[in-house]
Protein backbone atom coordinates (compact mmCIF):
# COMPACT_ATOMS: atom_id res chain seq x y z
CA UNK A 1 0.00 0.00 0.00
CA UNK A 2 1.23 3.32 -0.95
CA UNK A 3 2.52 5.70 1.62
CA UNK A 4 -0.15 8.01 2.92
CA UNK A 5 1.16 11.93 3.42
CA UNK A 6 -0.92 13.70 5.27
CA UNK A 7 -2.11 17.00 3.55
CA UNK A 8 -1.88 20.22 6.19
CA UNK A 9 -2.80 23.09 3.48
CA UNK A 10 -3.83 23.38 0.26
CA UNK A 11 -1.12 25.05 -0.95
CA UNK A 12 1.72 22.34 0.15
CA UNK A 13 -0.43 19.40 -1.00
CA UNK A 14 -0.69 21.37 -4.16
CA UNK A 15 2.96 22.33 -4.40
CA UNK A 16 3.78 18.06 -3.77
CA UNK A 17 1.19 17.05 -6.41
CA UNK A 18 3.31 18.81 -8.58
CA UNK A 19 6.30 17.40 -7.38
CA UNK A 20 5.58 13.97 -8.01
CA UNK A 21 3.96 14.44 -10.95
CA UNK A 22 7.07 15.80 -12.24
CA UNK A 23 9.27 13.27 -10.69
CA UNK A 24 7.15 10.46 -12.33
CA UNK A 25 5.92 12.02 -15.45
CA UNK A 26 2.48 11.68 -14.70
CA UNK A 27 -0.23 10.12 -12.00
CA UNK A 28 -3.82 9.08 -11.81
CA UNK A 29 -6.22 10.92 -9.74
CA UNK A 30 -7.16 7.18 -7.46
CA UNK A 31 -3.31 7.12 -6.85
CA UNK A 32 -2.99 11.01 -5.90
CA UNK A 33 -6.17 11.09 -3.39
CA UNK A 34 -4.51 7.67 -1.41
CA UNK A 35 -1.13 9.47 -1.05
CA UNK A 36 -2.41 12.04 -0.04
CA UNK A 37 -4.94 11.01 2.21
CA UNK A 38 -7.99 13.27 0.80
CA UNK A 39 -10.94 12.48 -2.01
CA UNK A 40 -10.84 12.23 -5.70
CA UNK A 41 -12.52 15.11 -5.64
CA UNK A 42 -10.35 17.14 -4.05
CA UNK A 43 -7.75 16.24 -6.34
CA UNK A 44 -9.62 16.71 -9.43
CA UNK A 45 -10.03 20.34 -8.31
CA UNK A 46 -6.03 20.72 -7.61
CA UNK A 47 -5.53 19.04 -10.84
CA UNK A 48 -7.77 21.87 -12.00
CA UNK A 49 -5.96 24.87 -10.57
CA UNK A 50 -2.80 23.61 -11.05
CA UNK A 51 -3.58 22.98 -14.86
CA UNK A 52 -4.84 26.68 -14.90
CA UNK A 53 -1.30 27.73 -13.58
CA UNK A 54 0.27 25.66 -15.89
CA UNK A 55 2.03 23.66 -13.42
CA UNK A 56 0.25 20.32 -14.96
CA UNK A 57 -1.14 19.09 -17.78
CA UNK A 58 -4.50 17.93 -17.12
CA UNK A 59 -5.52 14.23 -18.82
CA UNK A 60 -7.69 11.79 -18.81
CA UNK A 61 -8.19 10.33 -15.48
CA UNK A 62 -5.16 12.45 -14.09
CA UNK A 63 -2.40 14.60 -14.99
CA UNK A 64 1.18 14.46 -16.36
CA UNK A 65 4.39 16.89 -16.26
CA UNK A 66 4.64 19.74 -18.59
CA UNK A 67 8.90 19.40 -17.86
CA UNK A 68 11.23 16.67 -18.08
CA UNK A 69 11.73 15.16 -14.26
CA UNK A 70 15.80 16.04 -15.00
CA UNK A 71 15.19 19.32 -16.34
CA UNK A 72 14.52 22.11 -13.79
CA UNK A 73 11.17 23.33 -13.97
CA UNK A 74 9.82 26.57 -16.12
CA UNK A 75 9.97 29.90 -14.37
CA UNK A 76 6.40 30.49 -14.60
CA UNK A 77 6.00 27.11 -12.60
CA UNK A 78 9.11 27.87 -10.08
CA UNK A 79 7.68 31.43 -9.41
CA UNK A 80 4.29 29.86 -7.89
CA UNK A 81 6.01 26.95 -5.65
CA UNK A 82 6.79 27.72 -2.21
CA UNK A 83 6.26 31.27 -2.49
CA UNK A 84 6.00 31.63 1.31
CA UNK A 85 9.00 30.21 2.27
CA UNK A 86 10.79 32.19 -0.54
CA UNK A 87 9.35 35.32 0.66
CA UNK A 88 10.46 34.66 4.60
CA UNK A 89 13.93 33.11 3.18
CA UNK A 90 14.36 37.07 1.63
CA UNK A 91 13.24 39.09 4.11
CA UNK A 92 16.01 37.41 6.27
CA UNK A 93 18.95 37.29 3.46
CA UNK A 94 17.78 41.24 2.90
CA UNK A 95 18.95 42.14 6.81
CA UNK A 96 22.69 41.00 5.77
CA UNK A 97 22.78 44.10 3.11
CA UNK A 98 24.07 46.81 4.38
CA UNK A 99 23.26 50.95 3.20
CA UNK A 100 25.93 51.24 0.36
CA UNK A 101 26.84 47.59 -0.29
CA UNK A 102 27.06 45.98 -4.27
CA UNK A 103 24.80 43.54 -4.48
CA UNK A 104 24.75 40.65 -7.23
CA UNK A 105 21.49 38.41 -7.48
CA UNK A 106 21.38 35.52 -9.71
CA UNK A 107 17.99 34.46 -11.86
CA UNK A 108 16.57 32.48 -9.24
CA UNK A 109 13.05 32.77 -8.67
CA UNK A 110 13.68 32.21 -5.06
CA UNK A 111 15.89 35.55 -4.95
CA UNK A 112 12.79 37.32 -6.78
CA UNK A 113 11.50 38.62 -3.45
CA UNK A 114 14.95 40.21 -2.26
CA UNK A 115 14.59 42.61 -5.34
CA UNK A 116 11.85 43.98 -4.46
CA UNK A 117 13.43 44.77 -0.72
CA UNK A 118 16.69 46.46 -2.04
CA UNK A 119 14.85 50.06 -1.91
CA UNK A 120 14.78 50.21 1.54
CA UNK A 121 18.06 48.17 2.44
CA UNK A 122 19.57 51.02 -0.07
CA UNK A 123 22.35 49.68 -2.10
CA UNK A 124 24.25 51.36 -4.53
CA UNK A 125 24.19 49.06 -7.21
CA UNK A 126 23.10 45.72 -8.61
CA UNK A 127 24.55 43.16 -10.86
CA UNK A 128 22.36 40.96 -11.94
CA UNK A 129 22.10 38.78 -15.12
CA UNK A 130 17.65 38.04 -14.68
CA UNK A 131 15.64 39.81 -17.23
CA UNK A 132 12.66 40.24 -14.67
CA UNK A 133 15.28 41.09 -12.02
CA UNK A 134 16.30 44.21 -14.74
CA UNK A 135 12.50 44.94 -15.49
CA UNK A 136 11.52 45.45 -11.77
CA UNK A 137 14.40 47.49 -11.69
CA UNK A 138 12.83 49.62 -14.30
CA UNK A 139 9.11 49.81 -12.96
CA UNK A 140 9.53 49.45 -8.88
CA UNK A 141 9.52 52.76 -7.11
CA UNK A 142 13.03 53.21 -5.08
CA UNK A 143 14.88 51.78 -7.51
CA UNK A 144 16.12 55.17 -9.54
CA UNK A 145 19.03 55.29 -6.87
CA UNK A 146 20.83 51.88 -7.27
CA UNK A 147 23.09 51.60 -10.22
CA UNK A 148 21.91 48.77 -12.27
CA UNK A 149 24.79 46.59 -14.45
CA UNK A 150 22.92 44.29 -15.67
CA UNK A 151 24.98 41.21 -17.69
CA UNK A 152 23.44 40.14 -20.99
CA UNK A 153 23.86 37.47 -23.47
CA UNK A 154 22.18 34.69 -24.90
CA UNK A 155 18.55 34.56 -23.63
CA UNK A 156 17.04 31.50 -22.03
CA UNK A 157 12.96 31.76 -21.96
CA UNK A 158 12.86 28.49 -19.68
CA UNK A 159 14.53 30.89 -16.83
CA UNK A 160 13.61 34.47 -17.70
CA UNK A 161 17.88 35.15 -18.04
CA UNK A 162 20.39 35.10 -19.67
CA UNK A 163 23.02 32.60 -19.69
CA UNK A 164 26.08 31.21 -20.87
CA UNK A 165 30.11 32.03 -21.78
CA UNK A 166 29.26 35.72 -22.83
CA UNK A 167 27.13 36.18 -19.45
CA UNK A 168 29.98 34.60 -17.29
CA UNK A 169 32.38 36.93 -19.38
CA UNK A 170 30.69 39.81 -18.43
CA UNK A 171 30.32 38.84 -14.55
CA UNK A 172 33.78 37.82 -14.28
CA UNK A 173 34.75 41.36 -14.99
CA UNK A 174 32.44 43.02 -12.10
CA UNK A 175 33.30 43.11 -7.81
CA UNK A 176 30.42 43.05 -5.80
CA UNK A 177 30.25 43.05 -2.04
CA UNK A 178 27.54 40.55 -2.05
CA UNK A 179 26.74 37.82 -3.85
CA UNK A 180 23.26 35.68 -3.74
CA UNK A 181 22.29 32.62 -5.18
CA UNK A 182 19.96 29.95 -5.13
CA UNK A 183 20.06 26.43 -7.15
CA UNK A 184 17.84 23.74 -7.76
CA UNK A 185 19.88 21.01 -5.74
CA UNK A 186 21.59 20.48 -2.97
CA UNK A 187 23.68 16.83 -2.95
CA UNK A 188 25.86 14.83 -0.62
CA UNK A 189 29.47 14.67 -2.31
CA UNK A 190 31.77 13.29 -0.06
CA UNK A 191 32.75 15.44 3.29
CA UNK A 192 31.47 18.71 1.97
CA UNK A 193 27.63 18.77 -0.04
CA UNK A 194 27.23 20.90 -3.54
CA UNK A 195 25.14 22.40 -5.30
CA UNK A 196 24.07 21.13 -8.49
CA UNK A 197 21.68 22.41 -11.70
CA UNK A 198 20.51 20.41 -14.90
CA UNK A 199 21.13 22.93 -16.95
CA UNK A 200 25.24 23.25 -18.04
CA UNK A 201 25.04 26.81 -19.06
CA UNK A 202 22.83 27.73 -15.64
CA UNK A 203 25.37 25.96 -13.48
CA UNK A 204 28.11 28.13 -15.15
CA UNK A 205 26.83 31.59 -15.24
CA UNK A 206 26.17 30.73 -11.15
CA UNK A 207 29.51 30.08 -10.65
CA UNK A 208 30.51 33.39 -11.80
CA UNK A 209 28.10 34.95 -9.74
CA UNK A 210 29.45 33.05 -6.46
CA UNK A 211 32.92 34.27 -7.23
CA UNK A 212 32.24 37.95 -7.89
CA UNK A 213 30.91 38.13 -4.28
CA UNK A 214 33.24 39.10 -1.53
CA UNK A 215 30.66 37.73 0.96
CA UNK A 216 28.91 34.98 -0.74
CA UNK A 217 24.90 34.24 0.36
CA UNK A 218 23.34 31.13 -0.57
CA UNK A 219 19.48 30.86 -0.27
CA UNK A 220 17.64 27.92 -0.63
CA UNK A 221 14.61 26.14 0.73
CA UNK A 222 15.01 22.68 2.25
CA UNK A 223 12.76 20.58 -0.44
CA UNK A 224 15.85 21.12 -2.78
CA UNK A 225 17.63 18.66 -0.82
CA UNK A 226 18.19 15.77 -2.90
CA UNK A 227 16.87 17.12 -6.38
CA UNK A 228 18.06 16.04 -9.44
CA UNK A 229 20.98 18.04 -10.90
CA UNK A 230 24.00 17.20 -13.24
CA UNK A 231 25.99 19.78 -13.35
CA UNK A 232 28.53 21.06 -10.19
CA UNK A 233 27.57 24.86 -9.45
CA UNK A 234 30.08 24.84 -6.66
CA UNK A 235 30.28 23.07 -2.84
CA UNK A 236 28.87 24.53 -0.27
CA UNK A 237 31.89 25.48 2.09
CA UNK A 238 32.72 28.53 -0.62
CA UNK A 239 29.39 30.31 0.89
CA UNK A 240 29.60 32.80 4.03
CA UNK A 241 26.34 32.62 4.73
CA UNK A 242 23.28 29.97 4.18
CA UNK A 243 20.10 31.02 4.79
CA UNK A 244 17.59 27.94 4.55
CA UNK A 245 13.54 27.61 6.26
CA UNK A 246 12.70 25.65 9.41
CA UNK A 247 11.05 23.00 7.45
CA UNK A 248 14.70 21.44 7.27
CA UNK A 249 15.43 18.27 8.84
CA UNK A 250 17.74 17.72 11.49
CA UNK A 251 19.93 15.61 9.06
CA UNK A 252 19.96 18.48 6.37
CA UNK A 253 21.14 20.89 9.16
CA UNK A 254 24.19 18.50 9.80
CA UNK A 255 24.79 18.49 6.11
CA UNK A 256 25.27 22.30 6.18
CA UNK A 257 27.31 22.61 9.26
CA UNK A 258 30.11 20.92 6.97
CA UNK A 259 30.65 24.44 5.70
CA UNK A 260 32.44 27.59 6.88
CA UNK A 261 29.22 29.09 6.69
CA UNK A 262 26.86 30.76 8.95
CA UNK A 263 23.53 28.73 8.72
CA UNK A 264 20.63 31.00 9.43
CA UNK A 265 17.15 29.03 9.81
CA UNK A 266 14.75 31.34 9.88
CA UNK A 267 10.78 30.89 10.73
CA UNK A 268 7.97 31.63 8.53
CA UNK A 269 8.01 35.37 9.14
CA UNK A 270 11.88 35.60 8.10
CA UNK A 271 13.01 35.72 11.78
CA UNK A 272 16.13 33.51 12.48
CA UNK A 273 15.33 30.96 15.32
CA UNK A 274 18.15 29.14 17.62
CA UNK A 275 16.62 26.11 18.42
CA UNK A 276 15.12 23.28 17.21
CA UNK A 277 12.01 23.64 15.24
CA UNK A 278 8.77 23.14 17.10
CA UNK A 279 5.23 22.00 15.19
CA UNK A 280 4.00 26.09 15.04
CA UNK A 281 7.18 26.29 12.86
CA UNK A 282 5.49 24.08 10.09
Amino acid sequence: MAQVIPASSQEKRRERIVSFVTRHGSARVEALAELFDVSAMTIHRDLEALAGDSLVERIRGGARSVSPSMSELAVGQRRHLHRTVKDALCMAAARLIPEGAVVAIDDSTTLESLVAQLPERAPSALITHSLKTMADHRTRAGMSDIRLIACAGLYFAETDSFLGKATSAQLNELSADFSFVSTTAIRATGEVPALFHPDMEAADTKRALIGIGSVRVLVVDSSKFGSAGVFKVAPIDEFDHIIIDSQCTPEQRELLRNSRAHIHVVDQKGFEISQAPTEEDF
